[in-house]
């Protein structure tokens, strides 16, 4: 017996290597087709496969599934999640690689040339490829390019295989799968030609769920949802696996609830929590089920049931945003809008990693707002819900867009409360602005004392956050003083004690242990507090000064807080208008503009825009405004507009010309032809004074008489494009000119600070005055040299109580002030005697500049921020050099 099966054994092996030995790819016989098929399938393209398989259910392992929206349908589809298979496709397109390199049959079988061809024979001798596995393999490649996101390879692998392949099924599949190529690329027709080619019917049931999902994925990547929900169907009904239907089925519920079915997104959601699925998608379905919840023929207690014991299970403890989102829904489907906004901000406040479904809760109550329409808290809102919100959200872009308008007209409003809070207490008498400040003050302390016994409790992160937008509300939309609207201040300290405790205004006031710190970050702390203490006037809310420094009590303060609020107003009817299209607030906001400020440059635009907004709703009253308009302003551009139809054309006839012009004079600058490019930019400035280019005429025009003019007179030529053309980019392109000629005539740069400084400062004598001393070394020992100068000060002005601060400005610089010194004299006298030198420890290469400044002038140098400015007047002002 054993010598039988060791000689079938043998004669096995001779076989087996006589076929090896006959069966090249370059003969085609039957039997070198069949090894070759054999090899390659129960060889290569089983492993390829397998690892094909693999790669996919890592990537959905990884993938996790965001159920504020609609799910993608294949989750290879998101990038990160590819990622994960990237390894395993490598793989696949590997063995399908080496299948094809290894085992293609492309020669033609020998045929008896004396009989002829059947059709079938004809067709088989006509094939391109002969190996039943090549064609398999270049879809496998094909699939495991596309899950890798290297779409222009799967595009070009799929598309040969179409071509080649004598497969039908094979052809039928890569036209699929070239179809979702296409999707994930964007180019969604000619996804939607390949999938109209395909006859759903011819196909196997694999490639039938595959054709329509693939359909459904195109529809829904273009917001079709109601075109999805037909092929989605299909594709559950031709897939068999239980396992498998549960995806595909709770996106065909989720988008008949996206159309408005909610009966049929009722009934999936039930069907999917039978299928015994994930349990956060069981969680979802629930949760979704609430959502769709028909509250007017629905056994609507039922639902709140459900949600209710959903929150008490602790293993609900992370989805609780979901189910108060949840609830939130079914109240504002009742009608129950406060309840509704509670359950909002109860989801919101959650403690969640979820920040998509904060957003969506912000999202809400933004929403809500800006229907009432309450502009301000909508606002608050929206930039809360665009900050949580990923930005592939659905309609991110056009929640955004909202978000920044809201923000421009928040910011044009708070301008306007600001502007006219402050006039008014301007208009005061000293002694009753007086009353009011020290009001304030003693307010304050008062808190401070009562902070040091009582700290108060502690808000969640999601509480305080919306507390510190409400306090910021309240103190915008109040009419009164923002300084002086004590119900908004008090809050505000009282939630930041909340959240912090009770802190001094100090350094490092996060840090609960602050004494071991102190001592070594501080040196000479205690020496500093008995000199006085080390707080700014001008930052300390317990000083008359921090709250008189913003007011209008000049005239020229006055008039410019007049041109904030002007632009202002009319800015927040543009927006009205122009944004939310809510003609009632526009017509409010522009006839309060026209009426405080009837001087106004752009009254003449006001009128024009009221003109447009009520043409639609109020023919009437947009007569009126076309009427005063033409009568008070008949020279304006938008009299001419609106009197005139041939002006617009006319307008853009002289824009061509213009534009002609320039193209002229920019051919004769760059044919080095100077005196012609002057002589048309001359006469293109007188004859297109008004024109977008007349800048561009003034800028080639300086350029060209460059070799003919000192730099001091070509400095003028750029300053005075800076100067007329703000913000446009010939203006940019003049202060870069400038900055060079600076730099090579530094005297320029000098004689412009000069007269820059004395537009912005003044010799009026304003007490109190302040020692200044500026250190250009950011790597001296701030709190060293500040301890220094107080040393400095109680061993030479030991009768004086000089205030003594040190900081580190811009990362740049040290700054040391002294205050307070009565009058100029006692000031000067402090700046004579003190020496730098005796003070720095360390030896430094840098620049030291010392000045003494009034209290007025401290207000513009704050303002300005250019140190050496100021120095330049001081030193031209007080005397010209220092003792």
């Amino acid at each position: 017996m054993r010598k039988i099966l060791k000689s079938n054994i043998v004669l096995l092996v001779l076989a087996t290597g006589l076929m090896v030995a006959s069966c090249s790819v370059e003969k085609n016989t039957s039997l070198s087709r069949f090894y070759h098929n054999l090899s390659s399938n129960y060889n290569i393209y089983f492993n390829g496969k397998e690892a094909y398989i693999t790669g996919l259910e890592r990537i959905k392992n990884s993938y996790r599934d965001d159920y504020s929206s609609i799910l993608p349908v294949f989750e290879y589809s998101d990038e990160n999640a590819a990622r994960s298979g990237v390894g395993d496709m490598d793989r696949a397109i590997q063995k399908a690689s080496k299948l094809i390199s290894l085992h293609s049959m492309t020669a033609k079988p020998e045929m008896d040339d004396n009989k002829p061809m059947s059709e079938s024979e004809k067709e088989f001798y006509e094939r391109r490829e002969y190996n039943n596995w090549v064609d398999d393999s270049y879809l496998l490649m094909g699939k495991a390019q596309l899950i890798k996101h290297e779409y222009d390879d799967a595009r070009i692998t799929l598309l040969h295989n179409i071509r080649e392949t004598h497969d039908s099924e094979i052809a039928a599949e890569s036209k699929i799968w070239l179809a979702r190529t296409y999707t994930e690329m964007g180019n969604y027709q000619e996804a939607n030609r390949l999938l109209t080619e395909i006859t759903p019917g011819s196909l196997h049931d694999r490639s039938t769920a595959g054709y329509y999902l693939s359909l459904t994925d195109l529809y829904i990547r273009q917001n079709q949802y109601d075109r999805a929900v037909e092929p989605l169907s299909h594709a559950v009904d031709n897939i068999n696996s239980k396992k498998d239907k549960i995806r595909p089925l709770f996106i065909l519920a989720r988008l008949y609830e996206e159309t408005g079915n909610s009966s049929q997104a009722t009934k999936y959601y039930r069907e999917i929590i039978k299928l015994n699925p994930p349990y956060e998608m069981e969680f979802n379905a629930r949760i979704s089920q609430a959502g769709v919840f028909d509250v007017e023929s629905g056994d609507i207690d039922e639902i709140r049931k459900e949600l209710d014991k959903l929150l008490r299970d602790d293993k609900n403890k992370e989805y609780r945003d979901q189910i108060y989102f949840a609830h939130g829904n079914l109240s504002m489907r009742e009608g129950k809008t406060d309840e509704a906004i509670g359950y909002y901000h109860k989801s919101a406040a959650e403690n969640s990693a979820n920040n998509n479904q904060k957003g969506r809760s912000y999202l809400m109550l933004a929403e809500y707002y800006f229907e009432k329409p309450d502009y301000r808290l909508s606002q608050m809102y929206y930039d809360s819900a665009v900050t949580f919100l990923d930005q592939d959200y659905p309609d991110y872009l056009e929640y955004k867009s909202r978000s920044l308008n809201l923000n421009e007209l928040i910011s044009c409003l708070d301008v306007v409360s600001r502007q006219d809070s402050l006039q008014h207490i301007a208009s005061l008498s000293p002694s009753e602005r007086d009353n009011i400040i020290n009001g304030i003050i003693r307010k304050i302390e008062e808190e401070e004392r009562q902070a040091n016994t009582n700290q108060g409790e502690r808000y969640n992160m999601g509480q305080f956050y919306e507390n510190q937008r409400r306090f910021r509300d309240n103190i915008d939309a109040s009419g009164k003083w923002y300084f002086y609207n004590q119900s908004a201040l008090t809050f505000g300290r009282t939630e930041f004690r909340s959240r912090w405790g009770s802190r001094e205004l100090e350094d490092n006031w996060r840090r609960l242990n602050k004494s071991a710190v102190s001592s070594i970050i501080n040196p000479g702390e205690g020496e500093q507090q008995q000199n006085g203490g080390n707080t700014d006037p001008l930052t300390d809310v317990k000083s008359k000064e921090y709250y008189l420094r913003d007011l209008p009590l000049t005239d020229s303060l006055l008039k410019e807080s007049d041109r904030k609020t002007a632009e202002a107003l009319f800015n927040a009817a543009r927006v009205y208008h122009e944004k939310f299209n809510d003609v009632e607030k526009a017509n409010q906001t522009y006839t309060t503009y026209m009426h405080r400020f009837p001087d106004h440059f752009d009254v003449p635009n006001a009128l024009y825009n009221l003109y447009k907004a009520n043409m639609s709703p109020d023919p009437q009253l947009a007569d009126s405004y076309r009427d005063r308009l033409l009568t008070r302003y008949p020279d304006s551009e938008y009299a001419k507009m609106l009197s005139d139809p041939g002006y617009l054309r006319r307008k853009q006839q002289e824009t061509n010309r213009a534009e002609i012009r320039y193209n002229e004079a920019y051919q004769a600058w760059e044919s080095d032809s100077t005196r012609l490019t002057i002589d048309i930019c001359n006469k293109a400035i007188m004859e297109f004074p008004e024109s977008e280019l007349a800048p561009k005429f003034m800028l080639l025009k300086a350029y060209a008489m460059a070799p003919f003019t000192d730099e001091k007179s070509l400095k003028e030529k750029f300053v005075s494009i800076r100067d007329k053309y703000p913000g446009t980019a010939e203006a940019k392109r003049a202060v870069e000119m400038i900055a060079y000629l600076n730099e090579k005539v530094p005297d320029l740069k000098k004689e412009e600070e000069i007269e820059m400084a004395t537009r912005l400062y003044d010799t009026v004598d304003s007490s109190p005055y302040r020692f200044i001393m500026i250190l250009k070394d950011k790597d001296q020992d701030m709190n060293r040299l500040t301890f220094d100068v107080i040393n400095y000060n109680i061993d030479n002005f030991t009768n004086e109580n000089y205030n003594t601060r040190g900081e580190l400005v811009n990362d740049s610089y040290i700054k040391i002030t002294v205050t307070a010194f009565d009058d100029r004299e006692k000031a000067m006298d402090y700046y004579r005697k003190f020496k730098p030198e005796d003070i720095l420890r360390s030896k430094t290469e840098k620049e030291i500049i010392t000045f003494i400044i009034s209290s007025r002038n401290y207000d513009s140098l704050i303002k300005d921020g250019d140190n050496d400015r100021y120095y330049l007047f001081f030193r031209e002002n007080y005397f010209e050099t220092k003792d």
